[in-house]
């Protein structure tokens, strides 16, 4: 049955209003290159600028290191 699996696609509606479905390794670079207005996750849609998206921060973590090595 894997090999008639569709591949993981994210909806995206880019700042131009249209909508797609790209692959979720395009994602990141869209959003950091501002063409993406909204994208929808299993919780529902994010607004790009509005609600919190991964890596969108400029800071890093600066808490306590807690991995293990």
């Amino acid at each position: 049955m894997g090999y008639f699996r569709q591949k993981t696609q994210v909806n995206v509606i880019y700042r131009n209003g249209v909508k797609d479905h790209i692959s979720p390794a395009l994602l990141t670079t869209l959003i950091n290159s501002k063409q993406i207005d909204k994208f929808e996750r299993s919780s529902g849609w994010v607004k790009v600028g509005v609600d919190p998206v991964r890596g969108s921060t400029a800071e890093g973590y600066s808490g306590p290191e807690r991995r293990i090595c």
